[in-house]
């Protein structure tokens, strides 16, 4: 029982640890988006993401974690509501992938 406990206290560091794509939130007056579409690297079927309620106003907040990247990416999102469609943001690069291995090990006092 101690161990599942113990366990359980970890679970939400977990499920926290995944990156996260964000923008800026959009304020609570004007016309606020409804979800985002994001391209990765001109994939032609892009992502939806549904806008999330921050401060007022809407922001996104797309979980990348599950998507599975590896290697260089280039993002761009767009806004979207019922009326229409933003035009694309700035591309976004990133290098998704794991971290190289540790290096220059040695012992120290401290």
């Amino acid at each position: 029982m101690k161990a599942l406990v113990s366990g359980l206290l970890f679970l939400p560091a977990i499920a926290l640890s995944s990156p996260f794509l964000i923008c800026d939130p959009y304020p609570a007056t004007g016309t606020p988006p409804t979800e985002f579409v994001v391209t990765i690297s001109g994939v032609s079927a892009p992502v939806v993401t549904p806008a999330v309620a921050v401060t007022g106003g809407v922001a996104m907040r797309l979980d990348l974690g599950p998507l599975n990247l590896s290697g260089s990416k280039t993002l761009t999102a767009k806004a979207r509501n019922a009326w229409g469609e933003s035009v694309s943001s700035a591309p976004f690069v990133f290098t998704a992938g794991s971290p190289g291995a540790p290096g220059g090990l040695g012992l120290s006092a401290h």
